[in-house]
């Protein structure tokens, strides 16, 4: 609740752009005015429970967007045009909106793959996968969504 209401006075002093006394407590107002008329739920944050699996999440992704990065950067250099894609159906491990959102985006954040569709009746992501050009590589598309969705949710589902 404090830190909300701080962060409103901070918005409220960038918005007009100067923080004299006057803007700070006509912003403290605003921001006690805006928390009173719409309380906020109480939200309960998952990431100090397993801050390990964060951290661990954070450096598989950062190892994902490099050697994804360096994997596209091959396949163009080797292929040019005619590199190939395919868009691979891989099962939705979770049922938590918010940790499907989490995975989606994460998915997509690096080079080479993103969602395409996801399909809440079917459980299904459809993932466009750049560079595969076999079986063998669909399955490791296939595996590499799966094992950033299990990472997710050892990092921010619930326990289990």
């Amino acid at each position: 609740m404090i830190s909300t209401f701080a962060w409103l006075v901070l918005v409220w002093l960038m918005l007009w752009g100067s923080a004299d006394i006057g803007l700070v407590l006509l912003g403290a107002v605003v921001a006690a005015g805006v928390l009173l008329l719409y309380p906020l739920p109480p939200v309960r944050s998952r990431l100090l429970r397993r801050p390990h699996r964060l951290v661990g999440l954070g450096a598989y992704l950062v190892a994902d967007l490099v050697s994804s990065g360096l994997r596209v950067a091959w396949d163009a250099l080797r292929y040019g045009r005619k590199v190939r894609a395919a868009v691979v159906a891989v099962p939705v491990l979770s049922d938590e909106d918010y940790v499907i959102a989490t995975a989606a985006n994460l998915l997509s954040l690096g080079p080479g793959k993103f969602v395409l569709q996801l399909d809440r009746r079917e459980r299904v992501f459809y993932v466009y996968a750049l560079g595969v050009r076999s079986d063998a590589e669909v399955d490791r598309a296939r595996a590499d969504v799966l094992g950033l969705q299990r990472r997710v949710i050892k990092a921010f589902g619930e326990p289990g």
